[in-house]
């Protein structure tokens, strides 16, 4: 018998098989957060690359529920060459090189704005370089999906879509609406005063206009103060994008201090959380509601990545009290805050279909987890190839690693192959890009240690063993952080396609 798995466990077979079963239930969204329910969306986003467009694109490049059909990138508060290479490396950080990028067509207008400097100096300080090359000239036709009636948000300037409009008329009935960044009744509206006639053409056009304000409630989160700190412990590709942005002192007295209310990033929350708003009188006017934390919400979705999914069988996660054990509810907001909601839930999940909590199974769900934050891939989407040994106990992690991606076999994404003797480490692939994630030897060397000294004090027979096993796997769930545990290799998978231009 294992050293790590107790008398009355089920094979390990039919455990994988019942998380495959429950795969598309795990990690259902919280009741304040977006409905999930439908497909994702067609999105168009027009951009000119401002500090704030660069945050609310984050938003929308990590969120499952916006298929973004194409970027068109121009001048406004950056120049247009620094919007589109600004827009380019942004694509490559999140793993996102299948979006085609329009360089718009059109000069700058003037004069220039005075936030140029902080949106193309703080912004390109933020990102990695890249040679990667995903630029499009400019046509109409990015503002039509084939996936069906396209949503436009327009983070900028709206002169673009205007020129389009006027060029192809016949691309206004499949244009659902336009989101606009920016209040009308805001004088100090940037998007809409830099070009207030295109505004007008578009409206003539015949293409509903949604304008989303502020309008004084939408203070950012005093929470992100702390980011780019070094008590800051990100996880998501969303969330390190904004350390390195608020980082520089230039980036947080500008983005924090400068700029208070949230602005681009509304029009985002628009499309995710539209329950968050209310409309005004006229009805094409939405600000937030004054019970809605906007900030809030918006750290919390930055934070969240890709991992929201749609539910199936659950309806909310919040699990009663009296459904833990005493050892977890004593846990659950100590776990909760040092690890957050989604690795809570899928690891609660695991442990009651895997009738067992144990050191292997936790760190599946903590791998997994990683994984998919540095992919920036949503459930479902990695293919997952473990490398841990294929006997008990290690063969345990994999369960964890189901439960985290919902790669399943059943979907094709999930097989084991040998790895490195003793080594606990998996490869992770989803769109351009291979992360290979291996348990660090120390935190390895601590499981065989504790194990060691459990089967030195008891038998397999003893329940003061299984306790121990216990006690020790929910210290691991609770305390040791998935930014801690593993050795990360990232490659490359191919190239994207050349684009027109390309060097």
């Amino acid at each position: 018998m294992s050293a790590d798995r107790p008398p009355h466990r089920r094979p390990i077979v039919r455990v994988i098989a019942a998380l495959a079963a429950a795969a598309c239930l795990l990690l259902a969204p919280e009741p304040a957060a977006a409905d999930l329910q439908g497909p994702a969306r067609p999105v168009v986003i027009n951009t000119d690359m401002g500090v704030d467009d660069a945050v609310a694109l984050a938003l929308a490049l990590q969120s499952p529920q916006l298929q973004i059909s194409a970027i068109v990138a121009g001048e406004g508060a950056a120049s247009r060459t620094a919007a589109v290479h600004n827009v380019e490396r942004m694509l490559d950080l999140f793993n996102r090189q299948e979006i085609p990028v329009f360089a718009s067509e059109l000069e700058g207008g003037s004069p220039i704005p005075p936030v140029r400097d902080h949106a193309e100096a703080l912004v390109g300080a933020a990102l990695p370089e890249t040679t990667v090359w995903l630029r499009l000239p400019f046509a109409p036709e990015a503002y039509r999906s084939a996936a069906g009636p396209t949503t436009v948000v327009t983070l900028g300037p709206l002169t673009q879509l205007a020129a389009a409009l006027e060029r192809r008329p016949d691309l206004a009935p499949g244009i659902e609406r336009v989101v606009v960044a920016g209040d009308p009744a805001d004088r100090d509206s940037w998007n809409l005063a830099r070009d207030p006639e295109a505004v007008r053409a578009v409206r003539h056009a015949g293409v509903r206009l949604q304008f989303v304000g502020a309008r004084g409630r939408a203070a950012k989160s005093t929470a992100w103060r702390s980011r780019g700190l070094p008590e800051s412990r990100s996880t998501s590709l969303g969330d390190a994008f904004l350390d390195r942005l608020l980082a520089q002192p230039a980036g947080r007295a500008h983005y924090l201090d400068d700029v208070a209310q949230a602005h681009d990033e509304l029009a985002v929350l628009f499309l995710l959380e539209p329950q968050a708003f209310e409309a005004s009188r006229s009805g094409d006017v939405f600000m937030p509601r004054e019970s809605v934390d906007v900030g809030a919400r918006l750290a919390e979705l930055m934070s969240r990545g890709r991992q929201l999914t749609q539910p199936v069988v659950l309806s909310n996660r919040s699990i009663p009290d009296v459904m833990l054990q005493e050892d977890v509810r004593t846990r659950r907001d100590a776990i909760v805050a040092a690890n957050g909601e989604d690795e809570w839930f899928a690891e609660l999940l695991l442990n009651e279909l895997h009738q067992h909590l144990g050191a292997y199974s936790i760190l599946g769900v903590k791998m997994g987890l990683r994984a998919a934050e540095l992919l920036n891939a949503p459930r479902h989407g990695m293919a997952v190839v473990s490398h841990a040994p294929a006997t008990q106990p290690e063969s345990c992690f994999d369960d964890g690693l189901l439960a985290a991606t919902g790669s399943t076999p059943g979907r094709g994404l999930f097989r084991q192959e040998p790895g490195p003797p003793g080594s606990i480490q998996a490869s992770f692939t989803y769109n351009r890009r291979r992360v290979t994630l291996r348990l660090k030897d120390a935190y390895r060397d601590q499981i065989q240690g504790r194990i060691g000294e459990l089967l030195g004090q008891y038998s397999l027979a003893d329940q003061g063993y299984w306790d121990g096993v216990r006690a020790f796997g929910l210290e691991i769930w609770q305390d040791w952080h998935r930014l801690d545990l593993f050795e990360v290799t990232t490659e490359t998978i191919g190239a994207p396609p050349a684009a027109p231009g390309a060097p």
